[in-house]
């Protein structure tokens, strides 16, 4: 959830990783998702405790601080930055919107 303190973001990840139910191993330092930046980290935990606890929803709230996202939406705008940017070089659209992520 926005808003949530790295202090409780590094709690959800001990937790997500030390339950058993989720496989951190990626995440470990040296692995393919291995990241300093501690929101991804914690998706990443999070995400992997939801699934290995069996897709419940109940298994996301993490005290408050997690939720289920069915869609990413930095994907969506980029998807839309490349829509408009072929457009315009189709000569379909005159202005194309910029997104800055």
């Amino acid at each position: 959830m926005p808003g949530t303190t790295t202090e409780k973001l590094v709690a959800n990840i001990n937790y997500a990783c030390g339950s058993g139910l989720a496989d951190c191993r990626a995440i470990q330092e040296g692995s393919p998702c291995y990241s300093t930046d501690i929101i991804k980290v914690a998706n990443y935990a999070m995400n992997a405790y939801y699934y290995g606890a069996g897709h419940e929803d109940f298994n996301c709230y993490f005290d408050g601080s997690g939720r289920i996202v069915y869609d990413d939406p930095r994907l969506r705008i980029s998807l839309m930055k490349q829509t408009g940017s072929f457009m315009k070089q189709a000569g379909l659209l005159e202005d194309a919107i910029e997104f800055v992520v």
